[in-house]
């Protein structure tokens, strides 16, 4: 039997149901209004203090003050205050070298170095072509002054960005040459002038900056037919040469693969997605959460795919886009990690360009793995754990690590026969042998 309802209770039903949403509208409105406000407050407190500083400064402040630098500094100051080690403040000046520098090619010297033990650049790689292999600067220099100035009184990293600058210009590096011997580095800033110096003599060469190409992908082969790339970051045209040297590499009858991203910097997500279009099924490889939790698909692959196994070695210095490469080889169940955990560096940063002509490095997303998960803080674990000593450390930073003395390489090797791989059984080459080399 139908019931029907009063014309009254209806009414009240109706006057209920407003009086519920209007009661919901109101708490959140309230609650958004209370946070807004505790916003404004906070920023309010911000901008007093700020003020209170700047008062007090101008009217104590025996110095003087250049305000471009002031507000320089207050800018960096308030991103340095985010917590975000990788979000930062670039002048307008630092902005613009940033676009100058975002394309294939780099104005400075050309070299690769490392912070040796007493704090100078050693010479680990000089480019092809570049104004440092013109000038005679060789694999092994130790870099001990820059215009006269000890690095280690510049700091490694201020003496780092003295090697690039603007075409045409000169930069005067004190060299050592022959010996690591830390005395001598330390009297080299007045050495010799001739750069055909004998081992062991100290050197001044003055270099002219111009433009090289940055070399960050090379290939070669090892246990005879185990095609090996090493990646030291990703680029918007390494892929290019990547697939080039595969192409050759398979050609030749290569039975795998192996990408070593030991030390790899991260770079160019675009980059990155290329090269894994060459080797993973159609799907999603890159993609990323923001703070609202909006998921963006930003690279796919397609249905192409090579059939041939992979490993990808992979240690505590492998970042961002290096990560993700490493994340999709292993959720697309196309190869074995094979090393230490990654980095845990998932954060996308964006390079935010503001009004004056300045601009801030800014985290706004989280990169996700395939399953949609964060690895920012936490890594990619790998499946075959295997480290190196503190010996191998130092040799791979050098690129000095042969192929029989580098147990990750080989456990990558085995990795591979793991998955079928027919791998010839010779011992492991020299991963710096046979190079076909590729640049950005």
């Amino acid at each position: 039997m139908s019931r029907k309802l009063s014309l009254g209770a209806a009414v009240a039903l109706v006057a209920v149901t407003a009086a519920i949403t209007v009661s919901i509208t109101y708490d959140y409105a309230m609650k958004n209004f209370n946070a807004k406000m505790a916003d404004v407050n906070e920023r309010q407190a911000m901008y007093t203090k700020l003020s209170e500083i700047d008062q007090k400064a101008r009217q104590e402040y025996i110095g003087s003050i250049d305000e471009t630098t002031l507000n320089d500094g207050i800018c960096a100051g308030y991103l340095a205050g985010l917590g975000d080690s990788h979000a930062k403040y670039l002048s307008a000046e630092k902005y613009k070298a940033y676009l100058n520098s975002n394309n294939s090619r780099s104005a400075g010297v050309g070299v690769k170095t490392v912070r040796d033990a007493d704090g100078n650049m050693e010479v680990i790689q000089v480019l092809p072509n570049s104004p440092a292999e013109k000038s005679g600067i060789k694999k092994g220099d130790t870099i001990i002054s820059v215009d006269d100035k000890e690095v280690v009184r510049l700091t490694y990293g201020d003496a780092l960005n003295k090697l690039d600058g603007i075409t045409g210009s000169k930069v005067k590096l004190g060299i050592l040459r022959g010996t690591s011997n830390s005395a001598a580095a330390s009297s080299a800033a007045s050495g010799s002038s001739s750069s055909s110096a004998p081992k062991g003599q100290n050197l001044m060469i003055t270099v002219t900056r111009g433009e090289y190409a940055e070399q960050t992908v090379t290939s070669s082969v090892v246990n005879g037919n185990v095609a090996y790339f090493k990646i030291s970051a990703f680029t918007d045209s390494n892929a290019q040469q990547f697939n080039t040297a595969l192409a050759e590499r398979m050609k030749a009858g290569a039975a795998g693969i192996i990408i070593d991203l030991r030390n790899n910097s991260g770079g160019s997500m675009k980059g990155m997605a290329a090269m894994l279009d060459t080797l993973l099924p159609a799907g999603t490889t890159v993609s990323s959460r923001d703070k609202s939790g909006k998921v963006t698909v930003e690279y796919r692959s397609d249905s192409n795919a090579i059939s041939l196994p992979v490993s990808v070695i992979v240690d505590h210095n492998t970042l961002g886009a290096g990560e993700v490469f490493a994340a999709n080889i292993k959720d697309y169940k196309k190869g074995l990690l094979v090393g230490e955990k990654t980095a845990g560096y998932g954060a996308k940063e964006e390079v935010v360009p503001l009004s004056d002509g300045s601009a801030m490095v800014l985290s706004v997303a989280e990169y996700l793995t395939l399953n949609g998960t964060s690895f920012n803080g936490k890594g990619i674990d790998v499946d075959v754990g295997k480290t190196l000593t503190q010996q191998q450390q130092n040799l791979l930073m050098k690129d000095s690590l042969l192929g029989e003395q580098d147990p990750q390489l080989q456990a990558a090797v085995s990795a591979l026969i793991r998955q079928g791989a027919a791998v010839d059984q010779a011992p492991g080459a020299s991963a710096g042998t046979d190079k076909t080399e590729g640049t950005d």
